[in-house]
């Protein structure tokens, strides 16, 4: 997709890396991550972290399709159900907890900015893929030498959902209270997506992102 795109090739640098020698956080990740950097990649350090629920549900549009025309012409039926199971989930978020959600963004702000086709939108759908209904929330993510990579599947072997270059992540800004444990990303392109860090995870978050 280009420098401008989630994804950038392999080993492509983006940007100045943290100066970390040894996995100083998130270092008990590791073994399940090992098979995701490149050869001579060397990781930094890895955190834990959620997306922040004030997030909406990932739309239709923003998927990445389940399958090819064919199984679609085979199954037709079956992917007219999955469709219509995904437009009532939809539509039950808009009706229920989307309306709290949008009481709940008067005081803690919104939980993405930007658009789900910027930067932290891209962010947000690359995380949620990991399973097939688009509702993952867990990542590892991954700071190495070379870019940010993003691991999914926790609790089996992860796999890579994602990257993005140092460039692309301009700041990480604490917002941790007594009742949140949010964390904003900021990206180069003006965007912004919310995690929730737990406060040992924090950090690492803090030391390996951008100052």
């Amino acid at each position: 997709m280009g420098e401008q795109g989630f994804r950038v090739r392999p080993g492509q640098l983006g940007g100045a890396a943290p100066a970390f020698g040894a996995v100083q956080y998130g270092g008990e990740h590791l073994p399940k991550i090992a098979h995701l950097p490149a050869p001579g990649e060397r990781v930094l350090g890895i955190v834990d972290a959620d997306l922040c629920d004030l997030i909406r549900r990932t739309p239709r549009r923003y998927r990445t399709a389940r399958s090819g025309g064919v199984a679609e012409a085979g199954f037709g039926c079956l992917f007219v159900l999955f469709n219509l199971g995904d437009f009532v989930a939809d539509l039950i978020e808009d009706c229920t907890w989307g309306l709290i959600r949008s009481l709940r963004r008067l005081f803690r702000g919104r939980g993405l900015t930007g658009g789900w086709p910027s930067q932290a939108g891209r962010f947000v759908v690359a995380v949620r893929s990991a399973d097939s209904g688009y509702d993952n929330d867990d990542v590892l993510i991954v700071f190495t030498d070379r870019r940010i990579l993003l691991a999914g599947g926790l609790g089996r072997t992860p796999r890579l959902l994602g990257e993005l270059p140092y460039a692309h992540l301009r700041r990480v800004e604490p917002r941790h209270t007594w009742m949140s444990d949010r964390t904003d990303l900021h990206f180069a392109d003006g965007s912004l997506a919310a995690l929730e860090v737990a406060e040992k995870e924090l950090a690492g978050l803090v030391a390996l992102g951008p100052r």
